[in-house]
């Protein structure tokens, strides 16, 4: 990883963004941007509450985090919020000063990581496999599109690390 670097880990809800992008940031000795905590710096309130208010607004907070990280000095490892799939205009954007690495998941891993996270609010009043298998449908092809490496996120967790390690060491 050079000096320069901004990786940016794609993925839905549930494709370990979070964890993935902490134990990586570890593994390469750079900061770990977490973008709740940043969405939440920038709103003035936690994500969840920025959710529950409805409408729009989470998915604004969203795509402004999104659009500082590329203004954010490098190095770094980061997470983007599932909707960015959502704004391909925003991906697009970033693969110019950022390498987007997309942690893909089948919907079976989802759902299950979902079901046992802490609770999400958008997921209350859903079925979760249908929210996933929709969400999946919807993003899949647009984060294929756009993320110029795509790793198997539905391994365990060390094994995700290292390909990831691996494909920005080259």
């Amino acid at each position: 990883m050079t000096a320069d670097a901004r990786l940016l880990l794609l993925g839905l809800m549930g494709s370990g963004k979070s964890s993935v992008g902490r134990a990586l940031a570890v593994r390469l000795q750079v900061p770990y941007v977490d973008n709740d905590r940043e969405i939440a710096l920038l709103a003035g309130e936690p994500t969840v509450d920025l959710a529950t208010r409805g409408g729009d607004v989470l998915h604004q907070w969203e795509a402004a985090y999104a659009a500082g990280l590329a203004q954010r000095p490098a190095p770094f490892v980061a997470g983007l919020p599932g909707s960015c799939a959502d704004r391909p205009d925003e991906l697009e954007a970033l693969r110019h000063s950022a390498t987007l690495i997309y942690l893909r998941c089948d919907a079976d891993t989802l759902v299950d990581r979902v079901s046992h996270d802490a609770p999400r609010p958008w997921l209350t009043t859903v079925d979760p496999r249908v929210f996933v298998e929709q969400t999946l449908a919807r993003r899949d092809p647009v984060l294929l599109r756009l993320a110029q490496h795509v790793v198997d996120a539905g391994a365990p967790l060390p094994d995700v690390v290292e390909a990831v390690a691996r494909l920005v060491a080259t």
